[in-house]
């Protein structure tokens, strides 16, 4: 690859998403002058604020980072009258942008505290002055992630969302450059971080504490922990290992069956009883985190402010079935890989050619699903829609929302709901398929936890099973104690899972004659596929006004 496209990728991605946020803005504040929906709270709320005002809207269930961040920027941004706070969303956008390419880097050349999962693996640190073709994919995949529908759409609007994930993504990556020393300043740093994530809104909790905490541990017991061959060994005699030697099994993703998971939070427990020392300096400075947020819910009363009667926590559990037509929809030019991997194994290796199809399987080795995760997870899934269903009055009453004619389809027919179930577990194959995906030729060993695969350049190391659990246990915590459903809602847990979705040349080495390595198209394909969508949702939103009998002006489509 051309030094100079190395060099100017990110410059390229941040110019790109500025424009086309920039953009979108001008759009906005021609079309949308006046304060919209939430904006009708947001907006007078944080001109009390540059007032000096405090007071406070009981009709705001959110804590007040957006206004404070508004109040500190008023010079900045011109004021604070409607198009002037817009903007700080137009640059939070940008900002994002550029801390998911940070995050990638990180994660594709290996956290500082996790040096056993390097040591063995050919990805190796790269220097300023080396040929690196990842710095190309890594500079795309955080321009599609900052073009995510649900959150681009709000970063020519007043919402605390664009903001809220901003201070998320500042908290992963302040975990991921931790190192195993755990000083005391990256101690408060973390901390001071995470208590400003909360300010925006209380459900990030699980992502500036629970997420890093879980991670945390398993890399301390990681440390801790002697290496074996599991390969080798039955069920039984990977309990024994994990009582007597501490290690935890940790297969790789890609082929990971559900007792390899029973396996894995079976190890964990056993390995985290013996090593509690290790695990509470681990994650300590979250510890500090939850303590500080349980303070706050006692001293509210409750976790949100305001009006608490129409934002009652509950069990949601249908909302862990929802997530995953929500990741399939956004990223399905990602999960072509998984379903044209399995049609490849039925065609000629001429034909594939001929089709192109190797160019979207992006030379990555795909694993079927199994009948036993297909058995329990449409099982547990019809149950969970069958008892605990839940349809907020807000998603019934308010037809400006897409979820509204979601759940006009699924109530048409109760049979519906229960028919989407095995549609729900087709998402979560190819969802896990996606992120846990390793380049062909040079994957793990099948049931492998500890043996490293021999990846080149333009590959980082795949994502394990542990990182399938923790993130699943965060989201289902962050969300399904919600019963309203929401896309908002699910913009966190999305950009985390694509930010270990792994990016590789869609040829698994160099072309001998050129030297050069080909692109991911599937980038490109994501590319025009959420610029497709946020064309299709700005374009709405802007020219399909209608009116509602019962209150005054326009009324217009939003996610």
């Amino acid at each position: 690859m051309p030094p100079m496209v190395q060099a100017w990728a990110l410059p390229a991605a941040l110019l790109a998403i500025a424009k086309i946020a920039g953009t979108w803005y001008k759009l906005v504040s021609s079309h949308v002058p006046d304060p919209y929906m939430d904006e009708v709270f947001h907006v007078p709320q944080a001109q009390r604020y540059c007032k000096s005002d405090f007071t406070w809207d009981q009709k705001i269930t959110t804590p007040p980072g957006l206004y404070i961040v508004s109040l500190l920027l008023k010079p900045a941004i011109g004021g604070c009258d409607t198009s002037s706070l817009r903007i700080l969303n137009v640059g939070a956008i940008c900002v994002i942008c550029l801390l998911s390419y940070d995050i990638l880097r990180i994660l594709r050349r290996g956290t500082p505290a996790a040096p056993k999962e390097r040591e063995g693996n050919s990805v190796g640190l790269k220097t300023a002055n080396d040929d690196d073709p990842t710095v190309l994919l890594d500079a795309h995949s955080a321009l599609n992630i900052s073009l995510l529908p649900p959150l681009f759409f709000f970063s020519g609007l007043y919402y605390t969302d664009v903001l809220s994930t901003l201070f998320v993504l500042l908290s992963y990556r302040a975990y991921l450059k931790r190192t195993s020393a755990n000083n005391l300043l990256g101690f408060f740093v973390r901390i001071t971080i995470g208590v400003a994530a909360l300010l925006f809104r209380q459900t990030n909790i699980f992502w500036i504490a629970v997420f890093p905490a879980g991670l945390a541990i398993v890399d301390a017991l990681k440390e801790q922990g002697q290496p074996v061959d599991a390969r080798k060994l039955d069920s039984a005699q990977v309990l024994t290992c994990s009582w007597s030697k501490g290690i935890i099994h940790d297969p790789f993703a890609f082929d990971a069956s559900v007792l390899d998971y029973v396996l894995f939070l079976a190890t964990t427990a056993i390995a985290a009883i013996q090593k509690p020392i290790a695990i509470l300096r681990s994650v300590s400075p979250y510890l500090v985190l939850l303590a500080l947020f349980g303070g706050f819910v006692v001293w509210n009363g409750g976790v949100v402010l305001g009006d608490k009667s129409n934002h009652v926590a509950t069990i949601h559990v249908p909302q862990m079935l929802y997530i995953w037509p929500y990741i399939l929809f956004f990223s399905f030019p990602l999960a072509l890989a998984p379903v044209l991997g399995l049609l490849s194994r039925q065609l000629p290796r001429s034909l594939l050619k001929t089709l192109s199809l190797e160019n979207f399987i992006g030379g990555l080795e795909i694993c079927a699903p199994g009948p036993l995760s297909a058995f329990l997870f449409i099982t547990i899934g019809l149950i969970a829609v069958h008892f605990n269903t839940i349809v907020h009055p807000f998603t019934l009453a308010d037809n400006r929302h897409y979820v509204f004619y979601v759940f006009r389809i699924l109530r048409r027919h109760y049979a519906i709901k229960y028919g989407a179930v095995p549609f729900y577990y087709l998402c979560s194959w190819l969802a896990i398929q996606t992120i846990g995906a390793v380049p062909r030729g040079s994957g793990p060993p099948k049931r492998s936890s500890n043996s490293k695969p021999t990846v080149g350049v333009a590959h980082r190391p795949p994502c394990r099973a542990s990182f399938i659990v923790v993130w699943v246990i965060t989201t289902a915590l962050s969300v399904i104690s919600a019963p309203l459903v929401e896309p908002r809602y699910f913009i966190i847990p999305w950009i985390i899972w694509r930010l270990h979705v792994p990016a590789t040349p869609a040829s698994p080495s160099r072309d001998p004659s050129t030297g050069k390595v080909s692109h991911d198209l599937r980038l490109v394909l994501e590319t025009l596929w959420l610029l497709a969508v946020n064309g299709a949702a700005g374009f709405t939103f802007l020219n399909r006004e209608f009116a509602w009998n019962n209150e005054p002006g326009l009324q217009r489509f939003l996610w």
